[in-house]
């Protein structure tokens, strides 16, 4: 009596017995890796390259253009600005090796002067 309450299990219970299905094929969704996948993981893994691979697409563009200065040559970059109020602002731009001050108001900019000719003189009371 004994040996039947230590192996109380039936055989379809034990992880390790084998099923035998008709035909030899399983049913879907019973057993083995694919059942808890549904066929979805090929294309989940093939959606996350294709983005990793755009984003370092993406990255390596922004880098070799940021490598060549931001700018193409004879282009404005714009080196300060501060404002003066009511949409007005004095702006230190260079182009083309030229340094400028210009004076920026709506519907006008204007040239104050060119920073490469003049020489930049000391202020009084500033140790250099």
């Amino acid at each position: 009596m004994m040996a039947q309450t230590e192996s109380a299990e039936t055989p379809a219970e034990t992880e390790s017995s084998p099923l035998i299905y008709p035909a030899g094929e399983r049913p879907v969704g019973v057993g083995g890796a694919e059942a808890g996948v549904g066929g979805m993981g090929g294309s989940w893994t093939f959606a996350l390259i294709v983005g990793a691979a755009a984003g370092g697409v993406w990255w390596w563009q922004r880098k070799r253009v940021a490598g060549q200065g931001g700018a193409a040559p004879g282009s404005l970059k714009v080196e300060q600005s501060r404002p003066l109020g009511n949409r007005q602002f004095l702006v230190v731009a260079s182009c083309d090796g030229r340094r400028l001050l210009l004076g920026v108001a709506p519907g006008q900019i204007n040239l104050l002067c060119d920073l490469n000719e003049q020489p930049v003189a000391p202020v009084e009371g500033v140790k250099s």
